[in-house]
């Protein structure tokens, strides 16, 4: 039930989000900004299933493997059922600025080794340095730099999209990925954790950002993956 509470109000945080990012992006729809914060509360309930649910954690291990392979699921589905261009997501690897790709993914894996520096995280085990190398940047970099920035634009049924740097829309899923990172609800009672959500929320912004400066979602993918990586190998250095 708790997971169901907080997945229904990150649903309702996120289609008022999309609300403001309307008065800055009139290309905004009420409808699509619906859409993308049903997907986003399904997504995250749907993420937690395995955790909450332990006879669902089907691949084991201590990190939510299983979660983030049903949210990759469910982005295919919803790709499917949508007919989601690949180019409106930035599911290419034509990299429209290649310079710019490579500096910003060295760009990532410095700031996640600074971050783990500074938070100390201890040594990592293989499974951690395997997932954090893997489903994280996969999967939520799909759903939130890729997915959810085409729906909220009205790019389905197949339309390609032509975005420029759509800012508003940038900037309300770093806001959401943010908050997913720092909001939670258990036992009747919402916590909030502002450092959990400050450093997703940059780097989302960065992200985004490059998401539709490169014209791919290759360069957040990349960079998410190493960056949480080395934030683990960093921290073993000085643990």
């Amino acid at each position: 039930m708790d997971a169901l509470i907080f997945a229904m109000t990150f649903c309702a945080l996120a289609f008022a989000v999309f609300l403001l990012a309307r008065f800055f992006d009139r290309r905004i729809t009420f409808a699509m900004a619906a859409l993308a914060a049903v997907y986003l509360g399904l997504d995250d309930l749907i993420t937690g299933l395995a955790s909450s649910h332990g006879a669902l954690a089907f691949l084991g291990g201590n990190w939510n493997w299983t979660g983030k392979a049903f949210s990759l699921v469910l982005s295919v589905i919803v790709i499917l059922a949508l007919r989601i261009h690949p180019r409106a997501m930035g599911l290419t690897l034509e990299q429209q600025t290649p310079m710019l790709a490579i500096v910003a993914v060295l760009g990532f894996i410095v700031w996640g080794a600074c971050l783990g520096l500074l938070f100390q995280p201890g040594v990592a085990d293989a499974e951690t340095l395997a997932f954090q190398a893997t489903m994280p940047g996969l999967s939520e970099e799909l759903v939130y730099r890729g997915i959810a920035p085409a729906i909220v634009l009205g790019f389905i049924s197949g339309k390609r999209g032509d975005y420029g740097i759509p800012w508003a829309v940038i900037l309300a899923t770093a806001v959401l990925f943010g908050v997913w990172h720092s909001l939670g609800y258990a036992g009747g009672a919402f916590r909030f954790d502002p450092m959990s959500g400050l450093f997703p929320f940059i780097g989302s912004i960065a992200g985004g950002w490059l998401r539709f400066k490169t014209g791919s979602l290759l360069v957040p993918v990349f960079g998410h993956c190493l960056a949480n990586t080395a934030f683990h190998l960093a921290g073993g250095v000085v643990a």
